[in-house]
């Protein structure tokens, strides 16, 4: 009892300074909840943006049907419409030696894709983007805006041998050209130069004692036929 008593003398004594801790510890903890709040606001904010923000890269990959053929993709990876696309690819490398797609007007102005569409180009024949065995290089630049008008930008280097499969392409120089051609010639020469077959053709008198020689074999095996 008399420690009681003591304790609550005390409490009595500061009730001030007592008051004054729970305030400021009122307060920390209200300025805490404050900031865990404001955090989480603004991670809301920047997740409905995110979602909001579509995301248009290139890419490069060989045709689905016809696989000496690589297409240049440009995809919308997001759940967000874009808008004012427009797109360009440069080589880096000196071939391939046709290339159409340096300032063409249907990149330029792609205008609008949809979410997760993709848009697929022939790029160039397998064989023809290698030059004594080295790999074409592109390079691609997007510019695309969101629904409520923010800019964005996409610039990176394509490689031709980053596709799936270019492995299997048979690149053919003039070398390997002629080499076939000499040999397919040789292997005609192999032909022409062999024995011919002996056909032996008919006249009409053979057809005649053929056909009679027939009637007799066929006049023998008739049933009833006396013996």
């Amino acid at each position: 009892m008399q420690q009681a008593a003591s304790v609550m003398q005390f409490l009595n004594t500061n009730t001030g300074a007592i008051t004054g801790l729970a305030t400021v510890a009122l307060l920390l903890v209200t300025g805490w909840y404050a900031w865990t709040t404001r955090a989480l606001l603004k991670e809301a904010q920047q997740t409905r943006l995110m979602a909001s923000e579509p995301r248009v890269v290139a890419y490069l990959r060989v045709h689905e049907i016809h696989g000496n053929i690589v297409q240049l993709c440009i995809a919308n990876l997001s759940a967000a419409a874009a808008t004012g696309v427009s797109a360009s690819v440069d080589k880096v490398t000196d071939w391939p030696t046709k290339f159409d797609f340096g300032d063409i007007k249907i990149l330029r102005d792609l205008s609008f894709l949809r979410p997760h569409e993709v848009l697929r180009f022939d790029l160039g024949y397998g064989p023809n983007l290698f030059h004594d065995g080295q790999p074409a290089v592109f390079k691609a630049a997007i510019k695309y805006e969101s629904l409520d008008g923010r800019p964005f930008t996409f610039e990176d280097t394509l490689q031709v041998e980053s596709v799936a499969g270019f492995g299997n392409w048979r690149v053919y120089g003039i070398d390997d050209v002629a080499r076939r051609l000499e040999e397919i010639s040789k292997t005609l020469s192999a032909f022409s130069g062999g024995r011919r077959l002996n056909v032996d053709s008919f006249s009409a008198a053979d057809w005649k004692e053929e056909e009679r020689a027939h009637k007799e074999r066929r006049s023998q095996n008739a049933p009833g036929q006396r013996e």
